[in-house]
C-alpha cells in the first residue's frame, strides 16, 4: 500500500513595500474611468455635431423657400421684403425655435445663363444667405458655446421650361358677337379680349407674370383673314385699328338662317310675302374690320408659317410674336404702342380683333388655325434656343363648318376641296375672282375622308392637330384650352359632322376642347356666360371668367426654381 504524500513549499519573504510595487490590480478602474470621460465627451460632440447639422439642414429649407418666394416676385421690386419674410428670422415664417439669425443677405442677380434683358434694378435670379448661431450642449464643457452655420441658395425667376413662345388662338366667328352679360355687358369678343389682355398684362405680387423680355406671344384667329388688306390685321409690324362696334350694333342674330349675320356687309330685306332675304353691300357703313375667307389646310409638318400671298392672302396670323406688350419687363403698365395690345383692344379709341366682314356661314374649324399656329411656333422657337412653346385655344369646342357656304356666296366654300375653290374670293356684290392669291403646294384640299382636311369628323381633327402639337419629339407644345360656352351635349347640332363618323365619332364639344387640352390641369371652362352648359367644367380649375382664367395660365406656366450657387 502506498501513501500519497505533499510537501509544503516554502517562498521566500518578500517585503510589504515590495508587494505593493508589483500588484496592478486597481489600474484597471483608472484606465475603465479615462475611457468613460473620453466617450462620453464624443458622444456628447456626436450630439452636438449631429444637432447642428439637423439645424443646418433645416436653415437651408429656410433659405431654399426665401430665394424661391423672392425669386417668384421678380420683376417685381419687393423681392428684398419677400425673401426675408420666408426667412429663419425671427419675424419669418420659416424661424426656427432656439436659433439664432445673426443675417440674411439678399442679392439680385443678373444671370446669362437665365436670359432676358436684366440688369442691377432689374434682375433674373436671387441669392439668399442665411447666417445663424447654433447653442451646444457638451462642447460648452471645451468653452464652445455656439456653432456658427451659414447657407445659400439661389432661385431664377422662372423655372427650367421657360422662356416662352405662346400663340392664342381666339375664336373670332360671328357667334363671338353675342352679349356675354356675365362680363360687363360685353361681346364674348370682347370679352375674351379683355382676357388676353390680363394674360399680358403685370399679375402684381404672388402671381407669376409673363416677361416681355423672354416670353413672345402671338395672336392667331379663325376663320382666315385676309392678310393683303390692310385692316384689321397687323401689316408691317403694324395693327390697323377695327371701328369700335358698340354692343351688337353690328350684328344681328336671324332666326329664318339660325346664324348671326353681319350687318357690316349686309341688308335684310322682306318681300311682299314675307320672304326674308339678305344681300351685300358694296360699302359697309363700318371700316377696319378684316375679311374673312374660306378656310386653308396647312401641312401637318410644317416648321414655319407662310400664308398664301397676294393681294387677299388669307392668314390665322394677326399679329405674329410680340415681346413689346409692357413697357418693360420691370413695367406694370401695357404698352399702348404694341400692335399686339391693340388687337386685344387694349388702346381707347382703337377696336381691336372683330368677328370678320364676310364670315357669314363660314363656320367654326380649328385644325388649320391650329397647324398654322404650330408651324409659327416652331420658328419661333427656332429662333429662341431653349425655349418652350405654349399654345391657348379659346372656342366653344363645336367645330362644324360647313362644306359650302351661303354667305357671302355660295360660289365661296368654306372647306376647298380644290386649288380653284381654295383661291375664290367674294371681291364684290356681284364678282368673284380665283386670282386673289396662290395657294402653296404644300397646302391641302378637303375631303370627305374624315381626317385632316375634311368636311367630316371636325371635332375629332381639332383633338388630333392638339396631340399632334403637343407630341412632336423635343419640341412639344403645351396646349392649353378655354371652354367658352361649351356643350356637353352630342345632339346632332353638336360636333354634327362627328357624329358616328370621324377619327372621334359621337365627341361632344365640351369634350372637344377637354381633349385638346396637353394635360387635365390645363383645361378650363367658363361656362356662366348666357346659354353656356354647367355640365362642362375643368376638375383642376375653378375659375370660370375670362379675366380669372387667362391671368391664371401663366402661374401654371413659369415659377422659381432653385439653380446652382455657381450659375453665371
Amino acid at each position: 500500500m502506498s501513501f500519497l504524500s505533499f510537501t509544503k513549499r516554502k517562498t521566500p519573504h518578500s517585503s510589504v513595500g515590495s508587494r505593493s510595487l508589483r500588484d496592478d490590480s486597481g489600474q484597471v478602474l483608472s484606465w475603465v474611468a479615462i475611457v468613460l470621460i473620453v466617450c462620453l465627451m464624443l458622444g456628447g460632440l456626436v450630439i452636438d455635431i449631429g444637432h447642428a447639422m439637423v439645424v443646418r439642414r433645416q436653415l437651408q429649407i429656410s433659405t431654399d423657400a426665401a430665394a424661391l418666394a423672392a425669386a417668384g416676385t421678380l420683376p417685381d421690386t419687393t423681392y428684398s421684403t419677400v425673401g426675408e419674410n420666408y426667412s429663419a428670422t425671427p419675424s419669418g415664417k420659416n424661424q426656427l425655435p432656439g436659433v439664432s439669425v445673426s443675417s440674411v443677405v439678399i442679392t439680385p442677380l443678373c444671370l446669362q445663363a437665365i436670359g432676358g434683358n436684366c440688369s442691377s434694378t432689374s434682375p433674373n435670379a436671387i441669392r439668399v444667405t442665411e447666417n445663424a448661431s447654433i447653442p451646444t450642449y457638451f462642447a460648452r464643457i471645451f468653452g464652445v458655446k455656439n456653432v456658427t452655420v451659414s447657407t445659400t441658395s439661389t432661385a431664377a425667376e422662372r423655372g427650367s421650361g421657360g422662356p416662352y413662345n405662346i400663340a392664342i388662338i381666339v375664336d373670332s366667328t360671328l357667334s363671338m358677337n353675342a352679349i356675354d352679360s356675365y362680363c360687363n355687358g360685353e361681346t364674348q369678343e370682347q370679352c375674351a379680349l379683355d382676357g388676353v389682355l390680363k394674360m399680358l398684362g403685370y399679375q402684381g405680387q404672388g402671381k407669376y407674370s409673363l416677361n416681355p423680355a423672354v416670353d413672345h406671344v402671338a395672336l392667331f384667329t379663325f376663320p382666315n383673314v385676309a392678310s393683303g388688306k390692310p385692316v384689321g390685321i397687323e401689316m408691317n409690324g403694324i395693327f390697323t385699328c377695327t371701328t369700335p362696334i358698340p354692343g351688337r350694333s353690328g350684328y344681328s342674330y336671324d332666326q329664318s338662317v339660325n346664324s348671326y349675320i353681319s350687318l357690316l356687309t349686309a341688308r335684310k330685306s322682306t318681300s311682299w310675302n314675307g320672304t326674308v332675304t339678305w344681300s351685300i353691300q358694296n360699302d359697309p357703313p363700318w371700316s377696319g374690320i378684316a375679311w374673312a375667307e374660306p378656310y386653308t389646310f396647312p401641312p401637318i409638318d410644317a416648321t414655319a408659317y407662310a400664308p398664301p400671298s397676294g393681294s387677299l392672302g388669307p392668314s390665322y396670323q394677326v399679329v405674329g410674336f410680340s415681346d413689346n406688350y409692357r413697357t418693360s419687363a420691370a413695367s406694370t403698365s401695357i404698352n399702348r404702342n404694341s400692335s399686339l395690345v391693340m388687337a386685344a383692344g387694349g388702346v381707347s379709341g382703337c377696336g381691336g380683333l372683330q368677328p370678320s366682314n364676310y364670315d357669314g356661314n363660314y363656320g367654326t374649324y380649328y385644325a388649320g388655325a391650329i397647324y398654322a399656329a404650330q408651324a409659327a411656333l416652331l420658328a419661333e422657337q427656332a429662333d429662341n434656343p431653349g425655349s418652350t412653346n405654349v399654345m391657348v385655344i379659346l372656342g366653344d369646342g363645336n367645330s362644324t363648318a360647313p362644306r359650302s357656304s351661303s354667305s357671302p356666296s355660295p360660289l365661296s366654300p368654306a372647306m376647298p376641296s380644290s386649288p380653284t375653290e381654295s383661291t375664290t374670293t367674294y371681291k364684290s356684290t356681284t364678282q368673284l375672282t380665283n386670282t386673289a392669291y396662290a395657294l402653296p403646294a404644300t397646302y391641302g384640299v378637303a375631303t370627305s375622308s374624315g381626317t385632316y382636311p375634311s368636311w367630316v369628323g371636325e371635332c375629332g381633327q381639332a383633338v388630333d392637330a392638339a396631340h399632334y402639337a403637343a407630341n412632336i419629339p423635343q419640341n412639344g407644345t403645351k396646349v392649353f384650352t378655354i371652354a367658352y360656352g361649351a356643350s356637353t351635349s352630342s345632339s346632332s347640332s353638336a360636333c354634327a359632322s362627328d357624329r358616328n363618323a370621324g377619327q372621334h365619332p359621337n365627341i361632344s364639344p365640351c369634350d372637344t376642347m377637354k381633349q385638346m387640352a396637353s394635360d387635365p390641369k390645363y383645361f378650363y371652362s367658363d361656362y356662366t356666360v348666357p346659354g353656356g352648359d354647367r355640365g362642362c367644367v375643368s376638375s383642376h380649375n375653378a375659375v370660370t371668367s375670362m379675366s380669372g382664367i387667362f391671368g391664371d395660365i401663366p402661374s401654371q406656366l413659369g415659377h422659381a426654381a432653385l439653380i446652382p450657387n455657381n450659375t453665371q
